[in-house]
């Protein structure tokens, strides 16, 4: 035979051996996808977009072209809906075909820790990280899982490693001092975390662990203050891109509404309105969602596009009191005060048991000189809230204001008997003290309030000079 007739029979024959290996690789992934292809759950109360997709990712898991594809995306649906027996059998799966790919033991890990399977979790972090050792989330959720499991040692060099690799992160930072928590070593963590918040002043979840630290070296009124400034203001976990993905094929419009609240009050307000929008789209009748959108609005100073959210959210649902509370704050943050005032009366129409709006009618009143009339809201509002001390401080001012002192003091006494330690209900007293001349009681309020961070400086620089106008003394 020729020389170049065998050269290129050898290579015709490499070829096809080529060929073959190939065709037997993607026979055997196929195998495999089609062995992790879970049972399609009930989905009869989903929405059908969600059935649709499930079905068309499983028909194309079935090609063997494209099977890892499809498994892949057949995963992420399951996840992200809800279905973690489902996405974890799917996630094996794509770990025996894509054993390179640090997202499947991740994702596996992630719903490993949701559940309290550390043991789990522990090996599946362990890959991500041999795969992928730039992913930080994947070393901080290391980190969380060993320290719940008292490896603290190993959870600090968890963090340690991750701090390394991604200088000043909070979340590593935090879980350093969790870790010196741990040891007991409480005066460490104070200074690791006062040295985060150097760093990232906002952090909530330095900020609260900081207050507990204080109360528990004894400074509460450190703690208290910390606190205070937190307010309502919750800690969410550190940021995950592949994990935080899987909103973009869920399918559950309350999953949504969460996800967008957490991103859209940690800062990324853009995203949380993508989150919600969805969350709207697939729920349309759902006020609720249009609340959590105007509420992410207002805190981008859109008033505007908050205002429309909630003119549909109180035409869906009259009886959402919350939706027309913010309706009503939005319109007057707008200078739409006539147009508030109108709303205001259309949600007591529809809601005559919220106290939130009997309380806001009261104020109305109140600013219109209409007193008795006035008093009886806050007093109705506070019957409908016994845990509120809100509408008794604003009664107390009305009565003191009109001769009442008797029902003034009463409903002080029962606003701190609700909240003890209300910075109102306090400076309330302190002032009715001042004014009647009795000068003992108002530096014994005086005493009380100083322990009470909460109280607006603007309002103890009043209660002073108040108190030296009246006593020609100052206040300590």
């Amino acid at each position: 035979m020729h020389p170049r007739n065998r050269l290129l029979l050898a290579s015709l024959l490499v070829l096809l051996g080529a060929g073959a290996w190939i065709g037997q690789r993607m026979l055997n992934r196929q195998a495999v996808v089609a062995q992790h292809l879970p049972a399609v759950p009930e989905l009869s109360s989903w929405p059908a977009a969600l059935a649709d997709e499930i079905g068309a990712t499983g028909q194309l898991a079935r090609q063997w072209r494209r099977a890892p594809q499809g498994l892949a995306a057949l995963a992420a649906l399951y996840h992200a809906n809800g279905f973690y027996e489902e996405a974890l059998v799917c996630y094996e799966g794509l770990r025996l075909i894509e054993p390179g790919e640090a997202r499947w033991p991740h994702l596996a890990a992630a719903i490993a820790t949701n559940f309290g399977r550390m043991d789990e979790a522990l090996p599946l972090l362990r890959r991500t990280i041999e795969l992928d050792p730039d992913y930080i989330p994947a070393r901080l959720r290391l980190g969380d899982v060993l320290l719940k499991t008292n490896r603290t040692d190993e959870a600090a060099q968890a963090y340690a490693e991750a701090l390394r690799r991604a200088p000043a992160n909070p979340y590593a930072l935090l879980g350093l001092a969790r870790c010196d928590l741990a040891a007991g070593n409480w005066t460490k963590a104070r200074e690791l975390l006062r040295e985060t918040l150097t760093l990232s002043p906002d952090f909530i979840g330095a900020l609260s662990l900081l207050a507990t630290v204080h109360e528990h070296l004894g400074d509460q009124a450190a703690a208290d203050t910390i606190r205070a400034g937190i307010g309502r203001r919750q800690f969410s976990d550190a940021p995950d891109p592949w994990l935080d993905g899987l909103a973009n094929v869920c399918f559950d419009p309350y999953r949504l509404s969460v996800a967008a609240a957490i991103t859209g009050s940690a800062g990324d307000r853009a995203r949380g309105l993508e989150l919600i929008d969805r969350a709207i789209a697939l729920a349309p009748k759902s006020s609720s969602y249009r609340r959590v959108a105007a509420q992410i609005m207002l805190a981008d100073g859109n008033r505007e596009g908050a205002r429309r959210q909630l003119q549909q959210a109180v035409e869906i649902n009259p009886a959402d009191s919350d939706a027309w509370l913010l309706l009503i704050d939005a319109l007057r943050q707008l200078r739409q005060e006539a147009a508030a005032q109108i709303a205001l009366h259309l949600a007591l129409a529809h809601c005559p048991q919220s106290a939130g709006l009997q309380l806001a009618m009261g104020q109305q009143l109140a600013a219109t000189g209409r007193i008795p009339e006035a008093i009886a809201r806050f007093r109705l509002s506070a019957d409908l809230s016994s845990n509120d001390a809100a509408p008794l401080v604003e009664m107390a001012d009305l009565c003191f204001a009109s001769g009442q002192a008797e029902t003034g003091l009463a409903a002080l006494h029962q606003a701190l008997a609700r909240q003890p330690g209300n910075p109102l209900a306090l400076t309330s007293l302190a002032f009715y003290h001042i004014v009647t001349g009795d000068e003992a009681g108002a530096r014994r309020q005086w005493q009380e309030i100083l322990r009470q961070p909460r109280t607006p400086p603007a309002m103890l620089e009043k209660l002073r000079q108040s108190y030296q106008r009246q006593f020609g003394r100052t206040l300590p």
